[in-house]
């Protein structure tokens, strides 16, 4: 029961970010900027170091872990190269492209998301107190997954339903995860392998994606802020809960 609890609030969390990613269009690049700051954020202070973690108590080296980080970047890199020499050989290249893109890092969301949630299912296997603090840190982020997921799939543009199917999507992958857990739970290999393309992929997305086009919406030094605030908001929930 209270795996399906903490599961449900994460959901809305996800919900509640991608409505502020729908309602304040007008500010669309600030939010880009605060979606790459969390994902920085994200990378480096939760992804990577769980990753790191994991891979130490295999016995596995560090540098295999961060070759997986620097596959993933690179996969993500020529996939888009891919998509935009095939849709736009002349280089004029139309938003739709990196639309598509975007699609493909929001499925990267999804998983981590479901990955979340059973991250809770486990924790909550041991005691409702353990599901908790492992549920806060998930609602802590998953409001930026639901932002980040609108920001990826729309690049700015307006939202479309199938857009919105992604998002609904990501809201419900914590609570499919959650009940995954309790019935199977993934080995520690797999988990370091995908955390580690997870970070690839969102570093990727952070660096040349999102602040790339909020900057070119606003030259001002205020999407420069909100990168800043977005990656000091991830540092401290992820100090807040000890991690």
């Amino acid at each position: 029961m209270s795996t399906l609890l903490f599961t449900v609030l994460a959901m809305c969390s996800t919900l509640v970010g991608g409505y502020i990613a729908i309602v304040a269009r007008h500010r669309i690049h600030l939010l880009m900027g605060l979606g790459a700051g969390v994902l920085l954020g994200a990378v480096f202070f939760d992804l990577l170091p769980e990753s790191l973690s994991v891979a130490a108590a295999q016995g596995w080296s560090f540098r295999f872990v961060l070759g997986i980080v620097v596959a993933g970047f690179l996969i993500f890199y020529l996939v888009e190269r891919l998509l935009v020499l095939h849709s736009c050989p002349e280089g004029e290249c139309t938003n739709e492209v990196h639309q598509h893109v975007g699609r493909l890092g929001s499925i990267g969301l999804i998983v981590h998301s479901t990955l979340d949630g059973a991250a809770i299912g486990a924790a909550s296997l041991v005691n409702w107190r353990t599901g908790l603090l492992v549920a806060l840190a998930v609602i802590a982020h998953d409001m930026s997954d639901g932002l980040n997921t609108i920001l990826m799939v729309t690049h700015g543009e307006p939202v479309r339903r199938r857009d919105v199917v992604f998002l609904l999507m990501d809201a419900i992958a914590p609570v499919a995860g959650g009940l995954l857990a309790l019935a199977v739970l993934p080995p520690p290999t797999a988990l370091a392998i995908f955390l580690g393309f997870a970070s690839g992929f969102f570093l990727y997305t952070a660096t040349s994606d999102l602040l790339p086009e909020a900057h070119r919406r606003s030259s001002s030094f205020t999407v420069s802020a909100a990168a800043l605030a977005g990656i000091v908001f991830m540092a401290g929930a992820v100090q807040l809960i000890g991690r």
